[in-house]
């Protein structure tokens, strides 16, 4: 079953000064993206909860909210002066070479300059066991999703299976009445005794040869099956079956190009389009 990458979670564990509450989001990325806000985690504990998150989640851009004691009432804020300072000398190689200025409400908003004090090493049990909570809520969300993006795409699949069919269908009739178009011609042609039939026969086996579409057709109809069958499998999928619709793309632009028929080419025309809602839906795949 695929997953989705949007996915929203909370959890709590532990009470009074010592209760946590944890949120997570998630959208869709390339890779694994991962950011703490509301507190600041000692780097040992950062690590091992980036590598909990990112073992359940997989993929996808994720933001942990923590609130930790009195934190979740807006007290026990630091300012992380060292970061500050870095930025601050940054901003101002940035004014110098390219004359911007930014606002420090964009600037606290984006780079941490303001948080909670650190979340203590004895309190890490309720750290996780909220983060749990929260994964579990968050997977929920993202295996229904994946589940409405799976009934979509299976039902566009259907619909691309059966444009292609007709594509076949057409070239079949095509390439038969070409076919005894081009026998006619011949044998007229083969009465000329000045023509070289060596030659005739080569210019016509190229042209058949040229406008023939077999080879694609098969191809896109194996794609097409490895799609299903990875729509099923319970891992991650996404980089696979956009890497397939990349190669259903490029066959079906070959088509196009090799076929002089306009039903065909009106049947590439609608397969494009529905191939670009598929890719929009796969971006969003685990």
């Amino acid at each position: 079953m695929i997953k989705s990458m949007t996915g929203f979670g909370r959890g709590s564990a532990g009470r009074s000064k010592n209760k946590i509450n944890v949120e997570i989001r998630t959208v869709n990325s390339r890779f694994f993206e991962f950011k703490v806000r509301g507190i600041i985690l000692e780097p040992t504990i950062e690590r091992t909860v980036k590598e909990y998150i990112g073992s359940s989640l997989e993929r996808g851009n994720v933001h942990l909210l923590i609130e930790y004691g009195n934190s979740q009432n807006g007290q026990s804020m630091i300012f992380n002066k060292d970061r500050f300072e870095k930025i601050q000398n940054i901003l101002r190689d940035i004014h110098i070479e390219y004359g911007q200025r930014l606002n420090l409400s964009d600037i606290i908003s984006t780079n941490d300059l303001l948080a909670s004090n650190e979340v203590e090493m004895s309190n890490t049990k309720n750290l996780m066991k909220a983060i749990e909570v929260s994964l579990k809520q968050v997977n929920e969300m993202r295996i229904s999703e994946g589940e409405q993006i799976q009934v979509d795409t299976l039902e566009r699949l259907n619909n691309l299976t059966s444009l292609l069919e007709k594509i076949d269908d057409i070239s079949k009739q095509y390439s038969s009445a070409k076919h005894e178009l081009l026998q006619e011609k011949i044998s007229t042609l083969l009465g000329d005794k000045t023509l070289d039939q060596n030659r005739l026969i080569q210019e016509v086996a190229y042209f058949i040869e040229r406008a023939d579409i077999t080879e694609e057709i098969v191809r896109i109809r194996s794609h097409f099956n490895q799609f299903r069958f990875y729509l099923d499998l319970d891992e991650p999928v996404g980089r696979r079956l956009n890497f397939l619709i990349q190669e259903i793309g490029r066959e079906i632009n070959t088509i196009g190009s090799k076929s002089p028929m306009t039903e065909v080419t009106n049947c590439v025309i609608e397969i494009k389009d529905e191939l670009e809602k598929i890719r929009e839906q796969i971006q969003n795949i685990v």
